[in-house]
């Protein structure tokens, strides 16, 4: 009896040591790890986003909500507003006329990507790599 005893607090005193163990290696991880933003305040943060083989297209998050496009670089800038809803990057830009353009969007802030996607207007996939505003084609 005592001999079970003894081994029951034993295989307690194991399990509660792993849990101590596990506990803090989560909560170093935590205060170690860079916190994760918002996909909208990412976009803000890095501000201008060129397409990957269109050199000249920018777009350009100036803040929540507002930005700036160019497809000539910089030759014509237009305006435009966006919001982020799930999944779904909306756009509508004041062109010519209003554009308004959805996508369904990925970013990868590791690889400092921005992909967009709407199959249903025939947009497979366009990729827009983060770019500081001195890298930005002003040829």
């Amino acid at each position: 009896m005592k001999d079970k005893k003894k081994i029951v607090s034993i295989i307690v005193f194991v399990v509660g040591m792993i849990t101590l163990v596990v506990g803090v290696v989560f909560l170093v991880l935590g205060f170690v790890s860079k916190p994760a933003i918002q996909d909208g305040e990412y976009l803000v943060e890095v501000g201008s986003w060129e397409e990957e083989g269109a050199p000249g297209v920018v777009w350009t998050f100036t803040e929540i909500g507002k930005g700036s496009l160019t497809t000539n670089n910089q030759t014509n800038n237009y305006d435009f507003i966006w919001a982020i809803e799930g999944d779904k990057l909306k756009i509508e830009t004041d062109w010519l006329y209003t554009l308004e353009n959805e996508y369904v969007y990925k970013i990868d802030q590791d690889k400092g990507t921005l992909t967009l996607s709407n199959p249903d207007e025939g947009v497979e996939e366009i990729v827009f790599r983060a770019v500081s505003t001195d890298e930005t084609s002003l040829e």
